[in-house]
């Protein structure tokens, strides 16, 4: 075999093994592996060094106990605002502990970080101009991304500087939720989309830099340029009260924290320059090596977080690439006792692993552990409970939409939900000039308003997904047709006449009660003169009120057997989900999305759960009773 002589760039950015320790020499080119020998085929090496940027507006690095310090120059100090969404784990892979965030995805934060540079110009006149970002992150989800923004390091409230994971209507997207570098310069946003939609449960290096003097932007993932976007103007720093940058999340205009990020931040850096594409592939490069060849021996790791479990009980962990033998270890948040590693028993679709008895509640990493080849698989939070909660049914916001081929409120979507064979499928109503209930959620579409236009005029209107508005009728036959569970959740629309919603909800009670539909069918409002009116004409029906103004007791004096609130409501109240119980009412959440929010109503004890995520719901559902029949 004829050997080579390699020279190799030595990084040394994060901690690279010795050259006593190398079993494999790889060479990267903007960020890719152009040759790669084992340390046996190379017959000298010669290492020539190269020195890496140093972050010198801000480096956080995580510490074991939950909190964060700047290393960088600047010295910066970073505070925690908010504990209760995160954790902070030692990775073997990165050697280094990296940040855990629970935070219900784009939305609700619960914990974040927050590096404050209202006061430091220095800091402020290094953004201004020219600046680069780093980050190494993780999102953690089931199925497909929400389609809403969250964001893992930013400081982008009414301008500023950052990254996220865009909405598919964003500029540059494609249609898709992908990773964005997004500095706001010369009076508007500069959409650097990279084109990458995150896998599930996998680290992404990204940079993004954005360049005054050359009047672009660029971003950067795993080492490779993605995209270039014009970015020539004045940076616009954010609004009062929001100059901070958030590890978790982004800044509100109240001081807090929105767009919650549902995942892992490993590293998170500010630059005081643009990089060039040579210092990101050097930054990339190091990242890969510790990564290594064993980094992905098991691929589209998925698995439940958050979930009360019983001790001693088990646990699924889905993923490709799984073999006979494998090992998986558990290491507590915060460097406490309570390691511990089991064995795994293989499924169709990943391990299944025994949970101790002596289980504690806390947040763990688990590393997957094969003779010696080891692979991070993330981070698991587990609360202990002698009993399981019931779990959250399922209703489909709308219909299950959210997929190929379906539309809101259409035949397709509640085809699409009668075939999950889940608790219901919500739908609204309005009722025509001609008094025939049409099925659509805004009062009007493509310029036609429903409740003043006659049933033809409305019929003609096309979907997104190409069919006709269908009416309330159309549904309920579909209903009528279908022998499985699932029921049809009406809403009936608070109208601009009060004396028309009164009508379509007499309209409807006849309609369903003459097709024979009254133990398929329940009723939503958010006015309350309205589910009074559906109790009146059938008192028997099961009404909820989704205004969130009204107590248990309150609705329960006017027959209104159920409340259908926002979480943000249950949670400012939380006796009401018991007093509702108490009374023989029902609890139901909307519009939730997130796995991590899914789960904190289903610990809640709320009995029904309104989503445009129906398979996660039902995925989530099957857990607690699987779980609770154990």
């Amino acid at each position: 075999m004829k050997k080579r002589n390699l020279i190799v760039v030595l990084c040394a950015l994060l901690a690279l093994p010795s050259l006593a320790q190398l079993k494999k020499v790889n060479v990267y080119r903007q960020g890719e592996v152009v040759y790669s020998a084992h340390v046996s085929e190379v017959d000298s090496i010669a290492f020539e060094d190269v020195e890496l940027p140093v972050a010198d507006l801000l480096d956080v690095q995580f510490k074991a106990d939950g909190s964060a310090v700047d290393v960088s120059p600047m010295k910066n100090t970073v505070t925690t605002p908010a504990k209760n969404g995160l954790a902070t784990i030692w990775s073997d892979t990165y050697q280094r502990y990296i940040a855990s965030f629970s935070n219900s995805w784009g939305s609700t934060v619960s914990g974040y970080y927050k590096i404050d540079y209202t006061s430091n110009s220095k800091m402020q006149k290094a953004l201004s101009d020219g600046h680069s970002l780093e980050v190494l992150v993780k999102a953690n989800y089931t199925g497909t991304i929400a389609d809403t923004e969250a964001k893992p390091f930013s400081s982008m409230q009414g301008g500023g500087t950052g990254f996220l994971i865009c909405k598919t209507n964003a500029s540059g997207s494609g249609g898709k939720n992908v990773y964005t570098f997004l500095p706001h310069v010369n009076g508007g946003w500069k959409w650097t989309t990279s084109g990458v939609t995150p896998k599930a449960r996998k680290f992404y290096h990204l940079v993004g830099v954005w360049n005054q003097e050359e009047g672009k932007a660029y971003i950067y993932v795993n080492g490779e340029l993605r995209n270039t976007v014009d970015a020539a103007g004045s940076f616009k720093f954010p609004g009062s009260g929001a100059t901070w940058f958030c590890i978790g999340g982004d800044p509100n205009s109240n001081g807090a924290a929105e767009a919650g990020w549902c995942g892992e931040v490993a590293v998170a850096r500010a630059y005081d320059k643009p990089l060039v594409a040579e210092e990101v592939s050097a930054l990339w490069a190091a990242v890969a090596d510790l990564q290594g060849d064993d980094i992905e021996m098991v691929t589209d790791v998925d698995y439940l977080s958050g979930m009360p479990v019983k001790a001693g009980s088990k646990f699924l962990i889905q993923g490709k690439g799984f073999a006979e033998g494998d090992k998986v270890k558990f290491v507590p948040s915060g460097g406490g006792t309570g390691e511990f590693v089991v064995d795994t028993e293989l499924t169709d679709g990943g391990v299944r692993i025994q949970l101790p008895n002596n289980l504690t509640t806390t947040t763990y990493s688990m590393t997957l552990m094969r003779g010696n080849k080891t692979q991070d698989l993330g981070m698991v939070k587990f609360t202990v409970v002698e009993t399981m909660p019931p779990g959250c049914k399922v209703i489909a916001h709308r219909g299950h939409w959210n997929v190929a081929g379906s539309a809101q409120n259409s035949r397709t979507s509640l085809q699409k939900a009668l075939d999950l064979k889940i608790y219901g499928s919500e739908t609204d109503i309005w009722i025509t000039t001609d008094g025939v209930m049409m099925v659509n959620h805004d009062a009007s579409f493509g310029g036609v308003r429903l409740e003043t236009s006659t049933s033809e005029q409305v019929k003609a209107l096309t979907l997104s997904n190409g069919e006709k508005m269908p009416s309330l009728e159309d549904l309920l036959n579909m209903v009528k047709a279908d022998d499985g569970p699932t029921k049809l959740i009406i809403e009936i629309k608070t109208h601009s006449d009060p004396a028309r919603g009164q009508a379509a909800a007499d309209s409807t009670v006849n309609m369903v009660h003459r097709m024979g539909l009254r133990d398929r069918v329940e009723y939503i409002a958010f006015s309350l003169d309205i589910c009074k009116r559906i109790v009146q004409d059938d008192p028997e029906a099961h009404v909820a009120y989704l205004n969130g103004d009204r107590s248990p007791a309150q609705l329960y004096e006017f027959g209104i057997m159920g409340l259908d609130y926002t979480a943000a409501k249950f949670r400012s109240n939380p006796t009401w989900v018991t007093s509702a119980r108490e009374l023989g009412m029902t609890t139901n959440v909307w519009t939730i999305d997130g796995e991590s929010e899914i789960i904190e109503m289903n610990n809640m004890g709320i009995d029904y759960i309104t989503t445009n995520n129906p398979e996660a719901a039902a995925r989530i559902l099957q857990y607690y009773e699987g779980a609770a029949n154990e």
